[in-house]
């Protein structure tokens, strides 16, 4: 725990570098929303456990020279759900679990003609976890059950990822668009001997604006 706070306490440095805008040539800031695809990890599971989410937030896009900045994305909700659906003796059983977490991203950014590559940490605070297990018998009849699901409280991921800024007016305001993995460093939630993450791709979007 005191090496997660100390890394935590990093993470939150680096956003503030990043918003600080005292060594900066240009800074852009806007909302931004992102499509996830989530992919759970886990030795030992049948069939494949995959979901599609949302996030919704606002980047903070800092240049100090021609080609070297940072970026920091911070989602107020980042959707990591995912689901699985299996089948044996006439009977369907379908899980669906649904995570939901504020991410803080500080990325080091180096940029070409308006294309960029970003890299750096991530930390994900839970704001809310749920599990429902629906059964379906052969005959139509369902029985649905919610399901205790204990995840940590902080996830961290390393991020890495490619993206291109369109310019939409000279010098006030910019569009930006992104993909990015995030790699998983921790484990969802603890069981002894077992490995489980959520490894993530994620598409985005944002509106900037030069301050």
């Amino acid at each position: 725990m005191k090496n997660r706070f100390v890394t935590f306490s990093v993470f939150i440095l680096l956003l503030f570098a990043a918003v600080n805008t005292g060594f900066a040539q240009e800074v852009l800031l806007g909302p931004r929303l992102t499509g996830n695809f989530n992919i759970y990890n886990q030795k030992g599971l049948t069939g494949t456990w995959n979901g599609i989410g949302i996030g919704i937030g606002g980047t903070v896009d800092v240049s100090f020279s021609k080609h070297i900045g940072l970026m920091a994305n911070l989602t107020f909700y980042d959707m990591r759900n995912f689901s699985n659906s299996v089948t044996n003796n006439n009977q369907t059983v379908d899980n669906s679990a649904s995570l939901g977490y504020i991410t803080i991203d500080p990325l080091f950014k180096t940029e070409f003609s308006g294309f960029y590559m970003v890299a750096g940490p991530s930390v994900g605070i839970k704001i809310n976890s749920s599990q429902t297990q629906t059964i379906t018998a052969a005959n139509g009849q369902t029985q649905v059950t919610d399901l205790a699901f204990t995840t940590n409280t902080l996830k961290f991921d390393i991020v890495v990822g490619t993206g291109y800024t369109f310019t939409l007016s000279q010098n006030s305001m910019y569009m930006g668009t992104d993909f990015m993995a995030c790699i998983p460093l921790t484990n969802l939630y603890d069981a002894p001997g077992k490995s489980t993450s959520v490894f993530t791709l994620k598409l985005g979007v944002s509106l900037k604006f030069k301050l």
